[in-house]
């Protein structure tokens, strides 16, 4: 039976009534009441520590060293290690967060791998399947990628990036495209393409959502180990790293799904901080310890504190934009693409025709189709911005057929149904809301962030108490959007606790 016309009039009332359920359904909106309605449950600790990443451990880890041992770590989520998350099915292990140790034997990281016998050292160029393809299955022109390449780096020269302080980054790639891709031999025909290609080279590599947000002076303030093309891994997983941090730390002091929904900062008389979760618990605790993302932070910072937090870190916290990267996973029983002494495959893809349908489009995003964890039966590609939360918004099966369309269109060869297959979706947690890499808007630059330093200083209530303090990748001047950046803000985060104590 169709709808009359009193049902079509009501049809947007309807719809706007479920749409307010559905953005009302958030886990923290069942915690109501202010500082008297919880203080009388309250539990006693000297640290409470707001997330059980990288940064949340690692604080754990350096005030139990310090005999810091009244203190709590409260996790949203189900596990630990945030957007450190390995996944296994059988043999198969894949990275749904972070991959890689970059920048060779200077990164702290690649240290504890290697200590702990769990590193695991790059193949070779000459060990890949190595193409480089049009989106139609075309051979396309290697001196393009080269082109490309060879930009990037170019535009990691602070010699180069300084003289776009005042602009995007994104400014810095388009001038040296033109001027490395003119002089190239390379296809005037791939232009565009290419330049396409290293858009979505650089969002995959320096974790954007748009090359021509993040501040030139913001890029610039990054410090690189040298040899950040230098592809290390944790050979078991990077929840290895994970592990190790948690196996200095007892069981009592962690709680998983115990989300932290309020933080009354200036109520209590002796000038402590009430912490409140969904789980209906409080905490009376002299120090919080805040290592939520900033995609978290920025959703729901005004429902979080009690009060508000200062305006002008509010504004600060708004300079700021989480990039989004997705990654997909496919698996075969054997490596379709390659019957007879096979190679991992790493394919690149240039985009000289934009011809896919409406809800394929976010293919677009897909420059690169790689190997995984060294297993030669799996296949990953990334699709990061915009591109990513198209795909965020499909089903499963329409992203793997879509996915498998695609693969069989570039290569030209039979593709067989995975007997694998897995996605993932940062933009989707609420506890999240974004991947690996922070970074300061040109607007926000514009408005006076000149670099993150603000973003870690604690907040200091009316009692003149240092009651909030921060961790996190995002709070990390120097190495952002790294492992081992958040890894040593939470430890940076622990001493400035202790010492204040």
């Amino acid at each position: 039976m169709g709808l009359g016309l009193p049902s079509l009039f009501l049809l947007p009332l309807l719809l706007g009534v479920l749409f307010w359920i559905a953005e009302a359904a958030h886990p923290c909106d069942v915690i109501t009441g202010g500082y008297s309605n919880w203080i009388g449950s309250a539990i006693n600790k000297d640290v409470v520590i707001v997330g059980g990443g990288i940064s949340g451990l690692s604080a754990m880890k350096k005030l139990l060293e310090e005999q810091v041992t009244n203190a709590v770590i409260l996790e949203a989520q189900d596990y630990l290690g945030g957007r450190v998350k390995t996944y296994r099915q059988g043999s198969i292990l894949v990275e749904d967060g972070a991959e890689w140790i970059h920048g060779g034997s200077r990164n702290p990281l690649y240290q504890l791998a290697n200590s702990l016998g769990m590193l695991t050292q790059p193949l070779a160029d000459s060990a890949y399947d190595w193409r480089v393809k049009t989106s139609t299955g075309t051979q396309a022109s290697e001196a393009g990628y080269n082109v490309a390449e060879q930009v990037f780096f170019e535009c990691e020269k602070g010699s180069v990036i300084q003289n776009y302080y005042n602009t995007a980054i994104g400014q810095c790639y388009k001038d040296k495209f033109g001027s490395f891709y003119n002089n190239g031999k390379t296809l005037a025909g791939e232009k565009s393409a290419w330049l396409h290609y290293l858009n979505m080279f650089v969002l995959r590599d320096v974790g954007l959502n748009d090359w021509m947000k993040e501040s030139g002076r913001d890029f610039d303030q990054f410090t690189s180990f040298g040899g950040e093309d230098k592809l290390n891994q944790w050979s078991q997983g990077y929840d290895a790293l994970t592990n190790n941090l948690k196996s200095s730390i007892p069981q009592d002091k962690i709680k998983l799904s115990t989300p932290v929904c309020k933080i009354f900062w200036e109520s209590d008389p002796n000038g402590k901080a009430l912490v409140v979760t969904s789980t209906k618990e409080a905490y009376l605790t002299d120090y919080v310890l805040v290592t939520a993302s900033i995609g978290h932070l920025q959703e729901r910072h005004l429902q979080l504190f009690d009060p508000p937090l200062p305006a002008s870190y509010q504004n600060n916290l708004n300079r700021l934009e989480l990039g989004l990267a997705d990654k997909i996973h496919l698996g075969w029983s054997s490596p379709w693409w390659k019957a007879l002494n096979p190679k991992p495959l790493d394919m690149q893809v240039i985009f000289k025709v934009f011809d896919l349908p409406t809800e394929e489009s976010w293919l677009y995003g897909v420059m690169e189709v790689m190997g995984v964890h060294q297993q030669l039966n799996l296949l990953q590609a990334f699709v990061n911005g915009d591109y990513a939360q198209k795909m965020e918004n499909l089903s499963d099966d329409d992203v793997k057929r879509h996915i498998l369309k695609f693969l069989r269109r570039v290569t030209g060869q039979t593709v067989p149904e995975p007997t694998f297959f897995r996605r993932s979706q940062w933009g989707k947690n609420v506890w999240v809301r974004g991947s690996y890499s922070s970074y300061i808007t040109v607007s926000g630059d514009q408005a006076g962030l000149k670099s993150r330093n603000p973003l870690s200083v604690p907040i200091t209530n009316s009692y003149g108490n240092k009651v909030i303090h921060w961790a996190g990748e995002h709070t990390n001047g120097t190495r952002y959007g790294t492992v081992d950046g958040a890894l040593g803000s939470g430890t940076r985060a622990a001493v400035r606790i202790i010492n204040d104590m």
